[in-house]
């Protein structure tokens, strides 16, 4: 085949930071009708923070912490929880070590004015996780409060970690009944399982993408031979000598850094990418990337993944609410574009050009587009 794959693949890596995870103001979060807890997760639809909010909460969040008592256990925990979210949504998907602090010292607070609490051990499960302490958290926050929602992420997350089967479909189940995913990412779920092979490793950025694809696998039975890996907790041996069972590596597992790679090189189970992941996972890799959809293969052999991406474009539902994970379709569209200009389709490509413009406008990602070169001036 022809290596214009890779360097349309390479190329397009460079639209990825241009895109973004978490816009300020990529997406409002969907109105829901339930009663339900003040703070929404990143995969309930609270997946950004208003610009002017985030000015108001930073002030209120620092008079808070000197007067901790004038706040019950439940405002201080949804307190942290809203500073976790505003974080991840304002750092693409990541705690910077200084935000990271601010919530310990959340956390501490409301150890110090509601000890041994469910909501002080909530609070310290956020701020010890991927650890697996963290998880140790969750237990005893569940002997205070079994039935508690704030539970339902977390422990579907906990059976993903220990692989256990029956946990894990019993937990999706109730992240299905309970969970309150944002409708929209069920479509994003279906897409990426449509732009993988059976029987992959798929390695997903966690909350916006596992979460749901784990409720497709068990318990709507969907495309359970393949594994989907949440990479945060790749930070455990544990969970990495896992993973590595299961893709058959050979050789020792690999340490945290350059884990995948590692991994895709002693497997031939084929290996993926969700494009949820953010570009310090992808950049060590750029060069073994083919967007084959809403996820990329790595592969140290050249993929002829334009077939691939013809193939199913029409196909996935493209859902432009899905928050800032709607704006990750516009890296597929944008390789396949440059594919149709480089083959003198023009007939193609103009329909092309014309989708992209109009996603791009109602994402509000056209001069990123424009900036990469994608779209023509």
């Amino acid at each position: 085949m022809s290596m214009s794959a890779l360097r349309i693949a390479g190329s397009m890596f460079l639209l990825l930071p241009l895109l973004g995870w978490g816009q300020a103001n990529t997406e409002k979060a969907q109105d829901d009708q339930q009663q339900v807890p003040a703070i929404a997760e990143p995969y309930q639809g609270g997946w950004s923070v208003p610009g002017d909010a985030v000015k108001e909460e930073a002030e209120k969040s620092r008079k808070d912490l000197e007067q901790p008592a004038n706040f019950g256990a439940q405002q201080q925990l949804d307190h942290l929880r809203w500073d976790r979210n505003a974080t991840l949504a304002r750092n693409a998907g990541d705690i910077p070590a200084v935000d990271q602090r601010r919530l310990v010292e959340l956390a501490m607070e409301l150890n110090s004015t509601a000890p041994n609490s469910f909501e002080a051990h909530m609070a310290n499960y956020y701020t010890q996780f991927p650890a697996p302490a963290a998880f140790d958290e969750l237990e005893r926050a569940a002997d205070k409060g079994n039935a508690r929602e704030e539970l339902i992420a977390p422990r579907l997350v906990n059976a993903a970690r220990k692989d256990d089967t029956a946990e894990l479909t019993a937990r999706a189940k109730d992240m299905k009944v309970r969970g309150r995913i944002a409708p929209p990412l069920y479509q994003v779920a279906n897409d990426i399982l449509a732009s993988v092979e059976p029987g992959a490793l798929l390695f997903a950025a966690g909350e916006m993408d596992a979460y749901p694809l784990w409720v497709e696998q068990y318990a709507n039975g969907r495309s359970k031979d393949l594994f989907v890996a949440d990479v945060r907790l790749l930070a455990d041996p544990a969970y990495r000598a896992l993973v590595w069972q299961h893709a058959k590596a050979r050789g020792t597992v690999a340490a945290e850094s350059g884990f995948i790679g590692a991994l895709a090189a002693a497997t031939s189970r084929p290996v993926y990418l969700s494009l949820a992941l953010g570009a310090d996972v992808m950049a060590p890799l750029k060069d073994r990337l083919y967007v084959t959809g809403l996820a990329m293969r790595l592969s140290s052999t050249p993929i002829d993944n334009l077939p691939l991406l013809e193939g199913r474009w029409d196909r996935l539902k493209k859902p432009l609410n899905a928050g800032p994970l709607s704006r990750n379709y516009l890296v597929p569209g944008s390789v396949l574009l440059t594919h149709y200009r480089a083959i003198g389709d023009e007939p193609r490509a103009s329909r092309l050009e014309h989708e992209l413009r109009t996603m791009a406008r109602q994402l509000g990602a056209t001069n990123a587009l424009l900036r990469s070169g994608v779209l023509p001036h």
